[in-house]
């Protein structure tokens, strides 16, 4: 059994009291005013007890570990990473907030911290693959890019497509595909937080059934859509929010998937919703 907790945006923060940029002075202004009353990271700390519990093995983290990419953010979410049990592995895309200004995509904040675990490295290869059973393939995408003020777009480029298909081609149709990506493909929102090119993704998605779940975060909104011909679309939702804090659990055994959700009450860990996933 493939046991898999998945977490999103947590959006470790700090001040910086000299911002160099202005994306990251508007950034820093919106962490003093909004965003600091509205998530902490306190209930993140309880998470490795209550996963290594559960028998958790894996665990994906779709993006945004950063609120402006600051190298001290990045320390925090490697310390949160690094409490874990060693015999977790993790698979981390990285989010819009990762790639934040032009110097920390230059230094490589993201990378050069988490660089202990299993993650993409958006300076080498934008895909990342990886058996987890031999049932099932992970696929993680970083469609991640430097943008410009008040824009937390991403690609998924030509360059990428053609990879992608590359890839699934040469993955055994009797396999199952897990794709890992902090973009969703359906997003009711304004164009500059959008997937550029997202209709390109969708297309080939719809090739490939054997694509069985894609995994996003980005919309702060715990959600599962099923569409024909389709993969389940599945946010965790924020796992650092205040008060609407949620993660997912998921437990697949061949062709069989259960899904448990996981949200915040009165500053602890409480089940949710169970719901079983049909790949048939």
């Amino acid at each position: 059994m493939i046991t898999i907790a998945h977490l999103s945006d947590l959006h470790f923060s700090n001040i910086s009291i000299f911002p160099l940029t202005l994306k990251r002075f508007i950034g820093t202004t919106n962490l003093l005013i909004t965003r600091k009353r509205s998530y902490i990271d306190m209930h993140l700390s309880k998470l490795p007890n209550l996963l290594k519990s559960l028998d958790v093995n894996n665990i994906f983290i779709t993006g945004d570990l950063s609120s402006t990419s600051l190298k001290k953010e990045f320390e925090k979410a490697k310390k949160f990473i690094d409490s874990f049990d060693e015999n977790i592995k993790f698979f981390i895309v990285p989010g819009n907030h990762d790639t934040y200004t032009k110097q920390a995509d230059k230094c490589s904040y993201f990378q050069n911290i988490i660089k202990s675990k299993n993650i993409i490295d958006s300076k080498e290869k934008k895909i990342h693959l990886f058996d987890l059973s031999e049932k099932w393939v992970y696929i993680g995408l970083d469609t991640t890019l430097v943008t410009p003020l008040f824009s937390a777009t991403g690609l998924f480029s030509n360059e990428m497509e053609k990879d992608l298909i590359d890839i699934l081609e040469k993955i055994p149709k009797d396999k199952n595909i897990i794709i890992s990506n902090h973009f969703p493909i359906f997003h009711k929102a304004a164009k500059r937080k959008r997937l550029k090119r997202r209709e390109a993704l969708l297309n080939v998605i719809k090739k490939y059934p054997n694509i069985k779940l894609y995994l996003h975060g980005h919309t702060h909104k715990r959600s599962i859509t099923k569409e024909e011909n389709m993969p389940y679309m599945i946010c965790s939702g924020c796992s650092s929010h205040k008060k609407n804090a949620s993660f997912n659990l998921l437990k697949i055994e061949d062709d069989k998937c259960f899904m448990q959700s996981y949200i915040l009450q009165d500053s602890n860990w409480k089940k949710d919703k169970v719901e079983e996933l049909n790949f048939s």
